[in-house]
This record gives C-alpha cells, sequence and structure tokens, in this order.
C-alpha cells in the first residue's frame, strides 16, 4: 500500500515565557563544539487512545505544553552561532502538522523503513543550514484511525541522547499533566567541566565537521532485527567466560554483531581485516560523583575495542572479554583527564590517531555502536498510553559514516537497528542460525 503523508501545517512553538536577559547568551561546552551538526531522528507511534479530545484538541495541547516546556529548556528554542554559544532569543522550535492516509495497525503489521522519513520534520539528518536553523523540530502526524505519530529532529551539536530524553519526558509529562517531578535541566555543568574553545583548534574544526573524509558521505542501508529475552541470554551464556562471567546485554549483542560484520568483511574481501568496535559511552556515570540525567548538553564519548585477526580467530567470548576491558578502563579519571587544558590535548591527540587510521596504509574497518537502553522512550506518556513502537530513520540513509548500530530497549527485548553501505551487511544464514532473531517489530 502507498503511503501519502500529507504536510497541513508548519509554525513556529516559542517559549511560553520570555527567557530572562542574563540567560540570553548560552555557551556551549568543548564536548558540544567538536561535535558535528546533525540531526538525531526519532519517532513515537501512539494508538488510539485520546478519549475525548479532537485532533484539534490534542494539537492545541501539545503545542501548549511544548510552549511550557520550552520555558525551562529555553537553549533549545534558540539558535547555535559560532559553534561557540546558543543565542537564547527564543526563535522557538518547528512544529509541523500531518495526516497520513493509512491507520497505525496497517502501518505496523510490515513495517516499511523507507516511509520513516515521512514521519520526520526533517528527511535527512543532513539538513541543518541557513533555511533550516532549529535546534528542535517537532511534526505531528494524525493517521486515519486517530492514533498519533511523534516525530522530532534533534540537533546533536547540543543534543545527545539523554538530553533528548528527559526534554521529551518533560514535555510528555506537560502534556499529561503528571504529578510526576518537574524536570529543571542543568544548563551549567557542561560548560563548566568542559569550558568551550575559542577558537576551537583547526585539527578539530576540521575533523568534525561535516564535509570531511572523517563524516564521508554514504548511503547506507537498514536492517532492523528484534532480539528477545531468550535469545539475548542465549547470547550471554555464550559469551561468559571466567574473566567475564556475567556479560552485560549489550557487551554480548555488541560483540555478536561485531563478530558478523567482521565475518561478512571477510567473505567479501577473502581475507580478514583488522577492526575498530567504537561506543558511545554516557560521561555522567562514570564522573565522580556521578552527574544526574538532567545535566544538559553532549556530556557523551566514544571508546574503541580493536580486533587484530592475525592474533586470534573471531570468538565471541574474546570480543566481550575486550569490550569490557576497554569500558572498565573508561572510568572517572579517564572523563578527569578530558578537563582542562590537557583535556584538548587529549582530545585532540586522539582524533589524529583516529585520522591516522583512517587514511592510514592498514585497512581499519570501523564499526559504530551507541545503546538508546533505559532510556525511558516506550515511557514518553503524554497522556494517551505508552508509545507501541518507537522508529527512527528509514532506509536509506544518507549516512556519513561507516557501519552503525543503535540499539533501543522494547520491553524484555532489543531491537538492532543496523546501518551499513550495501555491500557489508550482515549475512542472513550466521544470525539466524547463531539465536533466535526474527527481523521486523516484536509484537
Amino acid at each position: 500500500m502507498k503511503m501519502d503523508v500529507q504536510i497541513l501545517s508548519r509554525e513556529t512553538i516559542k517559549p511560553s515565557s520570555p527567557t530572562p536577559h542574563h540567560l540570553k547568551n548560552f555557551k556551549l561546552s568543548l564536548l558540544d563544539q567538536i561535535m558535528p551538526e546533525f540531526y538525531i531522528p526519532l519517532t513515537l507511534f501512539y494508538p488510539t487512545k485520546i478519549g475525548h479530545l479532537s485532533p484539534s484538541q490534542t494539537l492545541t495541547g501539545l503545542k501548549k505544553s511544548l510552549a511550557d516546556t520550552l520555558t525551562r529548556f529555553y537553549p533549545l528554542a534558540g539558535r547555535i552561532k559560532d559553534s561557540i554559544y546558543i543565542d537564547c532569543n527564543d526563535e522557538g522550535v518547528l512544529f509541523s502538522v500531518a495526516r497520513v492516509n493509512c491507520k497505525l495497525s496497517k502501518f505496523l503489521e510490515e513495517i516499511d523503513t523507507g516511509s520513516l522519513k515521512k514521519f520526520l520534520p526533517c528527511d535527512t539528518p543532513f539538513c541543518f543550514g541557513n533555511d533550516f536553523d532549529t535546534i528542535v523540530a517537532v511534526q505531528v502526524t494524525i493517521f486515519d484511525c486517530g492514533a498519533v505519530a511523534i516525530g522530532t529532529n534533534m540537533l546533536h551539536k547540543f543534543i545527545d541522547t539523554t538530553t533528548m530524553c528527559a526534554f521529551l519526558k518533560s514535555w510528555a509529562d506537560t502534556t499529561a499533566g503528571s504529578h510526576n517531578e518537574v524536570i529543571y535541566p542543568d544548563f551549567t555543568s557542561a560548560s563548566a567541566l568542559f569550558p568551550p574553545r575559542d577558537p576551537l583548534p583547526a585539527e578539530l574544526q576540521s575533523d568534525f565537521s561535516n564535509d570531511n573524509s572523517f563524516f564521508k558521505k554514504v548511503e547506507s542501508h537498514l536492517r532492523r532485527f528484534a532480539f528477545d529475552a531468550a535469545a539475548i541470554a542465549t547470547l550471554r551464556a555464550k559469551a561468559a567466560t571466567g574473566t567475564v562471567p556475567d556479560p552485560t546485554r549489550i557487551e554480548a549483542l555488541t560483540a555478536f554483531i561485531w563478530k558478523h560484520f567482521i565475518l561478512a568483511s571477510k567473505a567479501i574481501n577473502g581475507h580478514a581485516t583488522s577492526s575498530m568496535a567504537i561506543h558511545v559511552v554516557n560521561l555522567r556515570r562514570r564522573m565522580e560523583p556521578p552527574l544526574p540525567n538532567h545535566c544538559m548538553g553532549n556530556l557523551v564519548r566514544a571508546v574503541t575495542a580493536m580486533h587484530d585477526p592475525s592474533e586470534t580467530e573471531v570468538e565471541l567470548a574474546e570480543l566481550v572479554e575486550t569490550l569490557r576491558e576497554t569500558f572498565s578502563n573508561f572510568d572517572s579519571e579517564s572523563v578527569n583527564a578530558l578537563k582542562g587544558d590537557d583535556g584538548l590535548a587529549l582530545i585532540s591527540s586522539r582524533v589524529e590517531a583516529m585520522r591516522n587510521l583512517q587514511h592510514g596504509k592498514v585497512k581499519m574497518n570501523m564499526y559504530r555502536f551507541t545503546s538508546w537502553c533505559n532510556m525511558g522512550l516506550y515511557n514518553m506518556d503524554f497522556g494517551w498510553g505508552k508509545p507501541v513502537w518507537v522508529g527512527l530513520m528509514g532506509d536509506p540513509v544518507d549516512k556519513r559514516s561507516q557501519q552503525a548500530v543503535i540499539f533501543i530497549e522494547r520491553g524484555d527485548g532489543i531491537e538492532a537497528w543496523m546501518f551499513s553501505d550495501e555491500k557489508e551487511v550482515v549475512r542472513e544464514g550466521e544470525p539466524h542460525n547463531a539465536v533466535s532473531m526474527v527481523a521486523g517489530p516484536l509484537h
């Protein structure tokens, strides 16, 4: 069935109260500065549970609660200037309304990932520019049955997944009139811990821009795999060793997918190639004392684990041990080392090392992983109940990276969203033979 999404309206939602003058200039942190300007896509799908409210009343409530939420999250209604600060000028966020000519139940029966872009206000993560400069953009799409999809694009230049989820939860709670504790975001800790640099060193500007080979433009293709609780338990048992007797779900899944990326590359190229698993970690949890999740900004870094095919065969347990060692070594002392002038030098040296690997004589396959588990995505209740499904970007993707995997928790299971170029995809047979792994959404 051809799905047609029609945009009905576009407007700008501004904070319900003006931002005080002393908060007008918001400094980005160093970690924000070096983050490229692309949008994090996310769509939450809700069934027909809006009670006595008409679509018009639902939209009015969403707009009002969004304006109230932006008063607390005031930088998100501003505009980024020169990768140094946010002008908190209350210009607002883009709010689009659309209608789709199908029922949500029909859409979920056999999800066409290529259609997911239609539920987002921006159909590519890399649309940020002079004509599209909003930090947050929202699209509310109404299905024929009355179900609702809330699609968002949030600019990664300032927003990591934790920041995104804190904002969405606050907006949802405000819409629902929830008596949950109101989130008052902390916008000062990140820039205090990691002060911005003006000017930013040239090597960081070039290697983290959207136009260079570090983020080379590649058309990626999406494949989704749903791991149920039994499959995850089986993987964890297979991955356990004396050194790591209790691998986490993410360690086991990362090692499993990394292994099959390695095997797929070997099958395509006829020989084994060195590879690197690059995993995003949340700095908040690794600081001493830990920072709460309402500390806003890009408080994340990437850690790397290496596999040299000349040293060992590709064994699941050994990859898990490598990952555990990598995660364990990145502790509070590692986070502290990123602060101050020494931290700037350390970040610059790591960028240089990545550049050398990217362009070195020895080929290195790089696989990127990030976990969105324990983020509460399936608990975002705007007053109509919890979402029945959470979607990301559709297929194909204008992806300026190499292979990437995003884990999203759903009930007792985990969906793995795998973006890879057309050649280096996970082979059909091996994953299915290793565990009970079902492509498509869990029902």
